[in-house]
């Protein structure tokens, strides 16, 4: 009979209607125990939740020009707004990086995987995409300041309609990326 007192009192204290509290009284206990729970689960969450956005260095806002980072991994790295003309990520793995309002002038991109990068408000004046995959990629109008776009796959890149067909109309907007066999002019869906 203990034991099921011990089980059935805190069911009973957690009801305040139960006690046939005042509406005040009930309200303020309601309110008190969401209090409680949510101050029980931010206590609770994982130390993960508080990493960096791709689980490493965030270059974000800083001096990378004439960097080298051809070949590398660099899965979901952030590039925001960093000053990086005549950097080199030739042949690099880039998908999911952020490159947001980032100074990429004359930058290489040749053959990097650019999987669902973001390149929105990119300075791109003379950057070459040649057989890059920019497929699922965020692109603005500053691509059409990019030096060369050959070879490279733009399938289901999110793209303007206009900036679209004023990449149709580049006469670099030909063959087919090595990795994707995809042609370019297929890609950005020109109409021939």
């Amino acid at each position: 009979a203990q034991s099921m007192s011990r089980l059935l009192l805190p069911l009973a204290l957690s009801s305040a209607a139960a006690w046939r509290l005042p509406a005040a009284v009930r309200s303020a206990a309601h309110c008190t125990t969401h209090v409680a729970l949510a101050g029980c689960l931010c206590c609770s969450a994982p130390f993960a939740a508080l990493a960096v956005s791709g689980g490493g260095k965030d270059y974000s806002n800083t001096g990378l020009e004439n960097q080298d980072f051809s070949g590398q991994k660099l899965s979901g790295k952030e590039f925001r707004g960093i000053r990086g003309a005549n950097i080199n990520f030739k042949g690099s793995k880039l998908d999911a990086t952020s490159f947001f309002k980032s100074d990429l002038s004359n930058a290489d991109f040749g053959g990097a995987d650019l999987t669902g990068a973001s390149l929105e408000e990119a300075g791109l004046d003379g950057a070459d995409f040649t057989d890059a995959l920019l497929v699922n990629s965020y692109l603005t109008s500053t691509i059409l300041q990019a030096g060369k776009i050959g070879r490279a796959d733009f399938t289901d890149a999110v793209v303007p309609l206009n900036v679209q067909k004023s990449l149709c109309t580049r006469e670099d907007a030909a063959g087919t990326n090595s990795k994707s066999g995809v042609d370019t002019r297929e890609s950005l869906m020109c109409s021939d």
